[in-house]
């Protein structure tokens, strides 16, 4: 049985826009022609159908015990950080989100989690929102952008967000968000997650090393969606360029790997090889397992690709549960 660090939640509703400005970004939830169903609409376009699994608590309990998930953590749909929206009307939308979160949790906290949201896009304020995360909602951590409007989620600016994730105990969750690159991608829509995501994901873990917030930031417990992306291939380049430049001209003062293994990663790569790697590039303590749950690029049974490597008992229990345990300090 296993934790899943990586699942989404989308509210069965939202509330109307209250603002004043950004009435065009604010999302609404729509019937559709598909039962169980409701579609996404941002502004007067739509955004993505989603199944009652996005906020049915009983109806993801169904499907997680048959995929020997034990828990979910649970976490917002990334288009709904609002970066881009008002820093109040952002705070409105966490709100609500960060509340719906809370209130599947309290329906059920034996087999669910949460991570919230806070208007990153002005850091002071996401810092002060910290604090309520935990106290008001009993949520153990925080989803943020791999970017918040092309800022990578490494840059210094963002040192007021990380300090409080430090002071306030709470785990951070990194995930792709409008990747860098998706003008480059040729196809349909759904190519930009597969083909984007994972570069976008190397910028976040990349900014993470050389913007310097490990450093400044010991003690964070800071996690990576869909492996790290293709950081995993990124590493080794970046630690052979430090090592050739070590000294008086090195651009880290550790090794690029050092601070590589003090992050964590999901399983969700989709094939054994590629999770092997990462077994032994970032270290078995590292891993945890994701899902996607629920949405389309999801996989199932997410647990099960680990059992089946075949792994000495400790480092399968590790990825399957422990790490997230320690990672989360559920």
């Amino acid at each position: 049985m296993a934790i899943d660090v990586h699942t989404h939640i989308v509210p069965a509703d939202f509330p109307a826009y209250a603002g004043r400005a950004g009435a065009q970004h604010w999302p609404q939830m729509q019937a559709c022609d598909h039962p169980g169903h409701k579609t996404v609409v941002i502004g007067d376009k739509p955004f993505r159908t989603v199944s009652d699994h996005s906020w049915d608590v009983a109806r993801r309990l169904d499907q997680m015990l048959a995929e020997d998930v034990q828990m979910q953590v649970l976490s917002p749909m990334p288009e709904l950080l609002s970066y881009w929206f008002d820093a109040d009307d952002a705070l409105a939308m966490a709100r609500h989100v960060n509340g719906t979160i809370a209130a599947m949790v309290a329906a059920d906290p034996a087999h669910f989690a949460g991570l919230g949201m806070v208007p990153l896009q002005d850091p002071e304020l996401a810092a002060k929102q910290m604090q309520t995360l935990r106290r008001d909602y009993g949520l153990v951590g925080v989803e943020v952008g791999s970017n918040i409007n092309g800022k990578p989620i490494g840059h210094p600016d963002h040192a007021p967000f990380f300090a409080a994730a430090v002071e306030n105990d709470l785990a951070v969750f990194v995930h792709a968000l409008h990747p860098a690159g998706a003008d480059r991608v040729i196809g349909p829509p759904l190519l930009q997650a597969l083909i984007a995501f994972p570069n976008e994901n190397a910028f976040a873990v990349a900014s993470m090393i050389t913007g310097g917030l490990l450093e400044q930031f010991p003690g964070l417990r800071i996690g990576f969606s869909h492996g790290g992306g293709s950081f995993g291939l990124v590493l080794p380049r970046l630690q052979s360029g430090w090592e050739t430049t070590r000294g008086e001209n090195a651009f880290l003062p550790r090794a690029p790997v050092e601070y590589a293994r003090r992050m964590y990663y999901d399983t969700l790569v989709y094939d054994d090889l590629a999770l092997r790697y990462l077994i032994d590039l970032y270290g078995a303590e590292q891993l945890m397992i994701g899902s996607d749950y629920p949405f389309l690029i999801r996989e199932k049974a997410p647990g099960r690709r680990v059992v089946g490597l075949d792994l000495p008992a400790a480092q399968r229990d590790a990825i399957l549960r422990g790490n997230a345990g320690r990672y989360l300090k559920l």
